[in-house]
């Protein structure tokens, strides 16, 4: 009876107009906000060596004289003309990218740039080290941007990759696609698209009580089916949208790295083992927001309410952060933004190192494994207490009929 049960709810969900016109609206979302994104005037290579080779002329010409005379503001000199002269030789290797033999050709795949590139970083740590004395704050470069710099570079030069040649590829445009729709929007698009899993349940009491199926049964069929159908909606968009992606600019290479936050600390990784990351979170996701709805929805009895008290607890660690009340504590609703836990963002938003990937799937599992065990610990109070005070006829009548005697 399970499966006839399924295959009724799958008829259901077929028939149901919102959640196509949902499917096409992410589906259009892709070309839509590429048609944005491939307009906006990107920073090249070129363009971001060129400015730091210039920030340099202002870190020299702005230092004071009475450092100078010491020591320290010797090797802190040298230190500086180092990084000056490392620098150049970057830029060099990204004007004779088409020379890559010799000494002033990058070399295959820009191996030479790469490893430039990492000493150039370790003397930027060494000046931190030093405590910066001398240099101007503007010109710093953080800490952490040293470290996500280093860890591209060794990516690159593990893999045997070149520079990314063109940032609006299918490979590089599907993370940032994605990185938009995490969080609130995709929040709102399974909120809806579940919003009418208790419609007929409500609307056709009597029929829908006459199922012989257990409440839990009922409930994994209504989310199951949901969750498949959001599932599918979102590989396809991801799938259309990279599809028109390519034919504009090309596909691109999917072993291109993407930084991702780890044990206080950044990776890369490509761009297709990021997608997988991407796509268990959302289904972990899909499924916590689903089964969080069906229990709210069986106790308001109102389908806006429950919509309405997601979005407020979701939300409220931002509200609570515009306030400026203290809201470190609620940092496990933010990994319901997967992509600012993936990039760090989270982590240096709450200043909890522990905010990364790993800990958020942790985290998403065990809440999916909570609110299902509430929802069978109020099923069975609640059938229990049905017990106590039902006639023995009438207790053996809708046993045989719903299983355990669940209602949705």
């Amino acid at each position: 009876m399970f499966w006839k049960y399924l295959l009724f709810e799958m008829k259901l969900l077929m028939l149901n107009r919102k959640n196509w016109l949902l499917g096409i609206a992410l589906i259009l979302f892709f070309p839509l906000y590429f048609s944005y994104y491939s307009q906006l005037d990107l920073v090249d290579q070129r363009e971001e060596k060129n400015e730091e080779a210039e920030n340099f002329l202002q870190i020299f010409d702005k230092f004071p004289g009475s450092v100078w005379e010491t020591e320290e503001g010797k090797e802190i000199r040298d230190n500086l003309i180092q990084q000056s002269s490392l620098l150049n030789m970057q830029r060099l290797y990204l004007i004779n990218e088409g020379y890559p033999d010799g000494y002033f050709g990058p070399g295959p795949n820009f191996h030479k740039f790469f490893e430039v590139g990492l000493e150039l970083n370790e003397l930027r740590l060494d000046l931190h080290e030093r405590g910066n004395k001398g240099v101007q704050k503007e010109y710093i470069v953080p800490i952490d941007e040293i470290l996500q710099e280093n860890a591209l570079f060794r990516y690159h030069l593990e893999h045997d990759l070149t520079l990314i040649k063109d940032p609006f590829e299918a490979s590089n445009y599907i993370p940032v696609a994605l990185s938009h729709i995490s969080g609130v929007m995709f929040c709102l698009l399974v909120l809806f698209a579940g919003s009418s899993m208790l419609l007929n349940d409500q609307q056709h009491p009597t029929v829908m009580y006459g199922f012989p199926i257990s409440f839990m049964q009922k409930a994994v069929s209504k989310v199951g089916v949901h969750f498949a159908q959001i599932m599918l909606f979102l590989c396809a968009s991801i799938w259309i949208g990279g599809y028109y992606v390519a034919r504009k600019t090309g596909w691109g290479d999917f072993r291109t790295p993407v930084l991702i936050y780890q044990n206080a600390d950044y990776i890369a990784i490509s761009i297709l083992r990021y997608l997988f990351y991407m796509l268990v979170a959302f289904a972990l996701i899909a499924l916590l927001l689903l089964f969080t709805f069906l229990l709210i929805n069986i106790v308001t009895k109102n389908l806006y309410a429950a919509i309405v008290i997601i979005l407020f607890v979701l939300l409220s660690p931002q509200i609570l952060l515009v306030t400026g009340v203290e809201s470190n504590w609620l940092y496990p609703l933010k990994f319901i933004d997967i992509s600012s836990v993936l990039s760090g963002d989270a982590a240096k938003e709450y200043g909890i190192e522990k905010l990364d990937f790993k800990h958020a799937y942790s985290w998403l599992v065990a809440l999916n494994l909570l609110v299902i065990s509430i929802l069978y610990g109020r099923n069975k109070l609640m059938h229990l207490r049905k017990t106590e005070t039902m006639p023995l006829k009438q207790l053996v009548k809708n046993n045989g009929a719903n299983g355990d005697g669940g209602v949705l």
